[in-house]
């Protein structure tokens, strides 16, 4: 491993979410409220690490390639590599998360708590998820919805030929949700996707102040204002973005709507997905909404 000198200065602040739940725009939130600049921050350019599962800095920290790593073994280093990021780094860095919070195989977290400040968990309700994730990943509305259903599902497996990132195991949806706020010991904050775009400047006053910093108002107001649907969406589309998938049917900021799913899911698999994740779309109040298919 890469070694370094200095002493822990910074703490990783885990932003946590199944795909397609928010997250992106979440750190878009929190880099125009730490840059306070003025000019909206280039979504190509939303901290020092693309995220726990860019193979980028893992192979710069590691010293050695990820790709000539079995997966255990990468498992085994990325919490020391987190180290390794925490120490180079002065202020707390903000970190992009879709694996499943778990052990690694010789038994400790992957995310380390000892270089942890704590944890923005986003949920969203997993019926947008199913139509979102199949235009991200460039696959069928059924596809999608088993894959939010395998409690064993993995991004970024060797044989889906994604070579910018490291195997993210996810669990289901439901399973993602517990792991997080269940099992993982370290503080966490939870954010509601939902409340999170109904009222935006209260909600990202809650998670500044869980980071340790001040809601300062003027800075809240602007931090929306520069990360607004439309600005992400009009970056996108005349820079690009180096998180779309090159196999992807849509623009990464395709809609960013709540109860989308009415129009663009199947009933039967609107029932696949409530079937398996009734008792934590309840948890969440999923399924209080309008026309959810619930019951036998």
């Amino acid at each position: 491993m890469r070694s370094v000198a200095e002493a822990v200065v910074a703490r990783l602040v885990w932003l946590a979410s199944y795909p397609k739940s928010g997250n992106t725009w979440m750190r878009a939130l929190i880099a125009n409220f730490t840059a306070d600049a003025p000019a909206p921050a280039s979504i190509n350019a939303l901290g020092p690490l693309l995220g726990s599962g860019a193979r980028e800095p893992f192979d710069e920290w590691a010293g050695v390639k990820a790709s000539h790593l079995p997966s255990s073994l990468v498992d085994r280093l990325r919490p020391e590599v987190y180290r390794c990021v925490a120490r180079s780094e002065k202020d707390n860095v903000y970190v992009k998360v879709h694996d499943a919070w778990r052990l690694t195989p010789s038994g400790e977290p992957l995310f380390p708590a000892d270089v942890t400040h704590g944890v923005e968990y986003i949920v969203r309700n997993p019926l947008d998820l199913v139509a979102s994730n199949a235009h991200h990943a460039g696959v069928d509305l059924v596809t999608a919805a088993e894959q939010l259903c395998d409690p064993e599902y993995t991004l970024a497996r060797p044989e889906q030929g994604l070579p910018s990132q490291l195997p993210q195991k996810t669990l289901c949806w439901s399973g993602h949700v517990r792991s997080w706020l269940d099992l993982s010991p370290l503080p966490v904050h939870l954010v509601r996707y939902e409340d999170l775009h109904r009222d935006t400047p209260g909600t990202l006053a809650g998670v500044v102040r869980f980071c340790g910093l001040e809601p300062e108002p003027a800075r809240i107001r602007k931090a929306v204002a520069f990360s607004e649907f439309s600005e992400l969406s009009r970056q996108e589309r005349e820079r690009g973005f180096r998180e779309r998938r090159p196999n992807s049917t849509a623009e990464f900021f395709r809609k960013g709507q709540i109860g989308s799913w009415t129009e663009e899911l199947p009933s039967e698999l609107a029932r696949r997905v409530v079937d398996a994740h009734h008792d934590t779309m309840e948890r969440f109040g999923y399924l209080e909404q309008a026309a959810v298919p619930v019951g036998p």
